[in-house]
């Protein structure tokens, strides 16, 4: 079937007038407004975060993730208009996500291909490849499908066991999306595939880590869902129901929602008047596992169900200056708590009217980029407070404090940017003294990789090549206050450095920022991404790490991964 974008006859033209009252109630913007989601890794985020920091977009927000394609060719549109202040290389980058997210900025698709089995299609074409898509404007109906392709490898070596490991990573998936009457939307994209080689060298792949065939099933092969959800946009309120990967927080190492545990299905809903968003979602995470005997079947697992939510409040004070408050509940082992479905409800009340049974945690965010080029950003969380005991180091005052700055000073004459960060983690945030309550999704963490009673370093240099060339350099430098253990495994001293162990009564009552076992990291990694032809990604990758542990343990780890993937 040949791509169609039907123009209205005579009657269909007719009866488009008739219903233009209705068309007003909705107040819909544009004909081929997009309203499903942009994945949270699309590289247009970095692009929008380098026109915010430049003061050439306004509107835009970048501490919750995704955005849909309607919101995004909105920022793109504003660049557009201030291509002349772009330097020849970002220029490049914008003429490529016009023509990605061509149907919502002209309504056209000539930028597009259609049908992989068809003789018009190009292998090497430098268009938009899909193997189908419909944009049908008199049912104001379309759709995308994309089959993906990916090949990984992976090699390690470790001083620990003095051994070189190789794994080769296939997989094979598939994604479609869509939205109709304009304001409804819909995607999918799933993915399985099959593993050669050592497992735990194929483990550096985070998606993998999480996978509960390739691990829990002891398997070769993996199967996966990353994003399954419908929505629906009424421009000031936008709803969505299903799962995909939320971040929450500003800069790369996310304090409230990363990329560190499997994604979960909630429902959510977002409100935009003005300078005011309001953004809200009710999830269903899981719990700890455990194993009862069963006469009949061996072993039952029993997995524990756990909720969280979240709401959050921006507030646009002027053009540079962003501030937010919001806060986050989890609670388990116990049905669906109709309080906290209450979208317009403070979450620290509630749990107290529910027999403070539950983990709340308030946090404040700001960003500012009153300086043209540079954006400074911090989050404050608050997960525990005595206040007769503050300025003390007294166990139950649990806070996390991330600032970091972006620069992209030097973005005119030279296309780099810069990133630093720090994130000061007190002991036992994030944990909770029952553990159905902590802060995690299956036993990680929901935030970043970063654990309680720690202190981080984190920085970060882009370089643009070309528009489709690409590298960056990390250093990163963690210290962690480790629970010292005994000689059999068990905890001999809770520091509050595990997330899944909470203070007990009987655990000290003063701990001070990273007492325990002191263990240090520092890892420095080079990336470099190629896009030699439309939507053909190559990824080069390379971590050097050394590693301080507890117990005496001293590790180098050298780590390096070839990845490629097509979109077809």
């Amino acid at each position: 079937m040949k791509n169609i974008i039907i123009k209205f006859s005579n009657f269909k033209l007719f009866r488009f007038i008739l219903f233009v009252p209705l068309l007003m109630i909705f107040n819909f913007p544009s004909l081929y407004s997009q309203v499903e989601y942009v994945d949270a890794e699309n590289p247009v985020y970095t692009f929008l975060e380098r026109m915010e920091s430049q003061q050439l977009i306004s509107d835009y927000n970048s501490f919750e993730l995704p955005k849909t394609r309607k919101q995004i060719s909105g920022y793109l549109m504003q660049a557009v208009s201030n291509t002349k202040f772009l330097d020849k290389i970002d220029v490049r980058i914008l003429n490529d996500l016009k023509s990605e997210f061509e149907l919502e900025i002209s309504g056209t698709v000539t930028n597009s291909q259609i049908d992989f089995f068809s003789d018009e299609y190009g292998l090497f074409s430098q268009k938009e490849k899909y193997l189908y898509f419909v944009v049908d404007t008199s049912a104001q109906v379309n759709l995308f499908v994309n089959v993906n392709l990916g090949f990984e490898q992976i090699l390690t070596h470790s001083d620990i066991t003095n051994l070189d490991n190789s794994a080769k990573i296939f997989s094979f998936g598939g994604e479609f999306r869509g939205t109709f009457l304009e304001k409804f939307g819909f995607h999918y994209k799933g993915s399985f595939g099959s593993i050669t080689g050592d497992k735990k060298a194929a483990l550096i792949n985070k998606k993998l880590q999480y996978n509960f065939r390739f691990n829990d099933l002891s398997s070769t092969s993996f199967d996966r869902t990353e994003d399954a959800y419908i929505t629906a946009d009424f421009n000031l309120l936008m709803l969505k129901f299903g799962r995909d990967r939320v971040k929450i927080g500003y800069g790369e190492i996310k304090p409230i929602f990363g990329d560190n545990a499997v994604i979960f299905d909630y429902l959510g809903m977002r409100m935009k008047y003005k300078a005011f968003e309001y953004t809200y979602l009710h999830g269903r995470i899981l719990g700890n596992t455990s194993f009862i005997s069963n006469s009949t079947s061996g072993f039952e697992k029993i997995v524990v169900d756990k909720y969280i939510g979240y709401h959050h409040l921006s507030i646009n004070l002027s053009d540079v200056f962003i501030f937010g408050i919001g806060e986050v509940i989890i609670y388990g082992d116990r049905p669906l708590d109709l309080s906290y479905l209450n979208p317009f409800i403070i979450y620290k009340f509630v749990q107290n009217d529910n027999k403070d049974r539950d983990n709340s945690l308030l946090f404040f965010d700001f960003a500012n980029k009153s300086i043209k080029g540079l954006k400074i950003y911090s989050t404050f969380l608050i997960d525990d407070l005595d206040f007769s005991k503050l300025g003390t180091s007294f166990w139950g005052n649990q806070f996390l404090l991330n600032v970091g700055i972006i620069s992209t000073n030097l973005y005119r004459s030279v296309p780099i940017d810069f990133q630093f960060e720090y994130m000061v983690v007190d002991p036992f945030v994030y944990t909770h003294k029952f553990e159905r309550n902590s802060f995690t999704n299956d036993g990680r963490s929901l935030a970043s990789f970063v654990p309680p009673n720690s202190e981080l370093f984190f920085s970060k240099i882009n370089y643009r090549f070309t528009n489709r060339l690409s590298a960056s350099l990390r250093f990163m430098y963690m210290v962690h206050g480790a629970n010292p253990l005994n000689s059999d495994g068990t905890v001999k001293v809770n520091v509050g450095g595990n997330v899944l162990l909470g203070h007990r009564t009987f655990d000290p009552i003063t701990v001070p920022l990273l007492s325990g076992d002191r263990e240090f990291t520092r890892e420095l990694s080079i990336s470099v991404i190629y896009e030699p032809i439309k939507n053909y990604f190559a990824e080069f990758n390379i971590n050097l790490r050394n590693e301080r542990l507890q117990n005496f343990v001293h590790n180098k780890t050298i780590e390096s991964f070839l990845t490629i993937n097509f979109k077809l």
